[in-house]
């Protein structure tokens, strides 16, 4: 089977053949840049996506601690 080509016009690749397929790791993503995802909507956004709804929560929990 031929492997379809994308948008950009490469060819997509299965992740086994692929070194820039990688796992999100969202609880260092989160211990590191928490603060920065979620002061913008864009932010929050990528957590929701990637990570799911619970990380955004996790968030809120970690601001209260600080206060």
């Amino acid at each position: 089977m031929e492997a379809p080509i994308t948008t950009a016009g490469g060819k997509l690749l299965p992740c086994d053949m692929d070194d820039a397929c990688s796992t999100l790791d969202c609880d260092a993503v989160m211990d590191d840049y928490a603060d920065v995802l979620l002061a913008s909507p864009e932010g929050e956004g990528f957590l929701a996506h990637y990570c799911g709804k619970q990380y955004l929560q996790r968030g809120e929990i970690d601001k209260g601690d600080e206060g």
